[in-house]
């Protein structure tokens, strides 16, 4: 998934008056409604002739992202819907986040992506944007283009590039299938911001799909960081390792 800032890069404000407030949170709502109307239009779009259509819903001990936990360590709830047209696809997905103290607006992340996978005779090339949009005034948006190929089956490269806070996301991905509706992903990448800290990430998920409960998926991961103030640009390298398990259903 795809991804957000974690509580160092939010900035922080002082007290407001009233009227401040509720300016601030007609802001936020506003926001809220153009990112929904236009996810809505882009889906209407695309599921008029769509091949595919999916939704998706989770409950996760911890939103980690990137080795970093973007909720306090905390549990998350989380929902999505993915379309699909040939080669051309859309996507959005919302989760709960950490706000920070005395933050204005609605703890929560919404993540709006298109993309669209070249497809060659001995290659892919998969190329999209993601924007990751926070309805409170303690997170900063992001804008995400992405490059990936699958060269193998399972196996995927990929190259992430952040135009706002200016970084770099190179990750490697792969994913098997086992025995018993068991299966394997695991990706590993580096944080690295222009002139400043980089940081190795690392993540391993088994889960299995329950058939006889409509083909839940439990599943548990481990990830890894090896500097978890890569972020703030701090001198201090501080490695940090996250155990969470999880429920999801694809309808």
């Amino acid at each position: 998934m795809i991804a957000c800032p974690v509580a160092p890069l939010r900035a922080t404000y002082g007290s407001k008056f009233v009227y401040k407030k509720n300016y601030q949170m007609g802001i936020y709502m506003n926001k809220l409604v153009t990112l929904t109307a236009g996810t809505v239009l882009a889906v209407t779009a695309i599921s008029a002739s769509a091949e595919e259509f999916s939704k998706n819903a989770a409950f996760v001990t911890d939103y980690v992202w990137r080795g970093l936990s973007q909720t306090d360590n905390r549990a998350a709830l989380q929902a999505g819907a993915d379309y699909s047209n040939g080669n051309a696809y859309a996507s959005v997905w919302v989760s709960n986040v950490e706000d920070g103290n005395n933050a204005e607006g609605m703890p929560v992340e919404m993540d709006v992506s298109f993309g669209y996978n070249n497809q060659f005779d001995k290659f892919n090339l998969d190329t999209s944007i993601t924007t990751y949009n926070y309805l409170h005034d303690q997170g900063t948006d992001l804008t995400e283009f992405r490059v990936a190929t699958t060269p193998v089956k399972g196996l995927e490269i990929a190259l992430n590039r952040e135009i706002k806070l200016k970084y770099w996301y190179p990750e490697v991905s792969f994913e098997k299938f086992l025995p018993h509706r068991l299966y394997l992903d695991l990706s590993a990448g580096l944080w690295s911001f222009d002139g400043a800290d980089t940081a190795v990430t690392f993540r391993g998920e088994l889960a299995r799909d329950f058939p006889e409960f409509h083909h839940v998926d439990l599943f548990a991961a481990l990830t890894y960081i090896s500097d978890d103030t890569v972020t703030v640009n701090d001198t201090q390298e501080d490695a940090d390792t996250l155990l969470l398990v999880g429920v999801r259903k694809r309808f």
